[in-house]
């Protein structure tokens, strides 16, 4: 279980740094924490925090949306919602589920198709330790292959 709280250091001049501190349970009945540096510009809405989340993995940490709260915001400034995880977003590209043709020039269809191949691989092979030593043993073969393709333009 983990739990957040902050406290204010005020600077001089331009954004406020908060101290959060992140406090966890180790063992059955020990806890730990850690304090993570929170920046915030109230006037220009924008928020950093040092564990680096949002940088990551474009969604902000629980550090951020401490702070945020704290400081009496009640919606995400709208540039932390990144297009990709918008419901509206216009998609450059379309995936036709329909048609098994690829065309293989462009390199979005490409990614889109060998990971729809992946993940059946991935849950073929987790079904058993038998299948999953087969798929490994198959991975690294299909790796060594494309090496090869890689340096050798075969």
């Amino acid at each position: 279980m983990y739990s957040c709280y902050s406290t204010k250091h005020v600077s001089a001049d331009g954004p406020i740094t908060y101290i959060v501190k992140e406090e966890f349970e180790v063992g059955s009945n020990e806890k730990d924490s850690r304090a993570f540096d929170v920046l915030y510009n109230a006037s220009d809405l924008e928020v950093l925090c040092v564990c680096g989340l949002f940088n990551f993995r474009g969604y902000l940490c629980r550090h951020i949306l401490c702070v945020l709260n704290q400081s009496g915001m009640e919606e995400i400034p709208s540039h932390y919602i990144l297009s990709r995880w918008r419901k509206d977003v216009k998609r450059s590209y379309v995936l036709d589920h329909s048609c098994s043709g690829v065309d293989i020039k462009n390199p979005v269809h490409r990614y889109d198709d060998l990971y729809k191949r992946m993940v059946q691989v991935v849950e073929e092979g987790r079904q058993s330790q038998d299948r999953y030593k087969v798929t490994l043993q198959a991975l690294d073969e299909i790796l060594n292959k494309l090496h090869l393709v890689e340096d050798h333009q075969v």
